[in-house]
């Protein structure tokens, strides 16, 4: 590297603050070495700066090897175009297909275990390292090979390791997020909720959203995705919520919610 573009590389870490010369590299490539330009688009960009940290991360703990089946198996589904650092993905129609060979319906719930296990960054994507990796850990590089997984382990696990439920559960908030969204928009919540949560729980959280529509709630944010789970499983243990303490922390929206039962008359025996 030239001495004016090391400088240049080294005034983009100290003013983004970020450590990564491969983040510096990709962004100050994008413009031409122009420094403002290229910090401009990092800041705009920071999904594109976390995917390059991410396969740093990826390749500094060593490779596993990949089946030339595996990589034949991404191939068939591969986007035709290469994704925004440069990368192959598998895009919505080579998704689309892909569950298909797999049996698996788009809105089955055991699609979003597939997408926590292939680390999907949101709906409709693979990326090309992710996949051939994590099927390549399991040994699993065929679609046959890959159908008796998600069936045999992930579908199962799903419903009977609550850890693992709910690490799939959290992850599903950011999975449905399109790009550029801080929250969830209601309508998609409701629609998640619905595929994801047990239908033991259906009754609170049918409840659960009466409120929030009649109460025109719009957005739902992280915090209160990842507390609607234990919430409900409280209030389907107390359906009175005579326990409720509003001290501890829940979300504003449970507190809210508490007081919306009481006026209507919903918390006595």
């Amino acid at each position: 590297m030239s001495n004016a573009r090391a400088a240049t590389v080294n005034k983009f870490l100290e003013i983004t603050s970020t450590t990564s010369e491969s983040v510096a590299r990709f962004f100050l490539g994008r413009h031409n070495n122009r420094v403002t330009q290229a910090i401009n688009d990092y800041y705009n960009n920071t999904n594109l700066a976390n995917e390059i940290i991410q396969k740093e991360k990826s390749a500094s703990t060593g490779k596993v090897t990949v089946s030339p089946q595996l990589t034949s198996v991404f191939n068939t589904y591969k986007d035709p175009n290469l994704d925004g650092i440069g990368n192959p993905f598998i895009g919505i129609d080579g998704t689309l297909q892909y569950l298909e060979d797999l049996g698996l319906e788009p809105e089955d719930v055991v699609v979003l275990a597939l997408a926590e296990f292939l680390q999907s960054p949101g709906e409709g994507v693979f990326k090309q390292d992710q996949f051939l990796t994590n099927w390549s850990k399991v040994g699993c590089n065929t679609i046959p090979a890959q159908r008796d997984y998600i069936n045999k382990v992930l579908k199962p696990k799903l419903y009977s390791d609550k850890e693992y439920y709910k690490k799939v559960y959290q992850y599903t908030y950011k999975f449905v997020l399109e790009k550029d969204q801080k929250n969830l928009p209601l309508d998609t919540a409701i629609a998640y909720w619905n595929l994801i949560l047990p239908t033991s729980l259906q009754q609170q959280l049918n409840k659960f959203i009466e409120y929030l529509k009649e109460t025109e709630v719009e957005v739902i944010t992280k915090d209160q995705w990842y507390m609607l789970y234990p919430f409900l499983q409280e209030y389907a243990k107390d359906p009175t919520l005579e326990n409720y303490d509003i001290e501890q922390s829940w979300p504003v929206l449970m507190d809210e919610f508490f007081d919306w039962l009481e006026e209507k008359g919903e918390m006595e025996e």
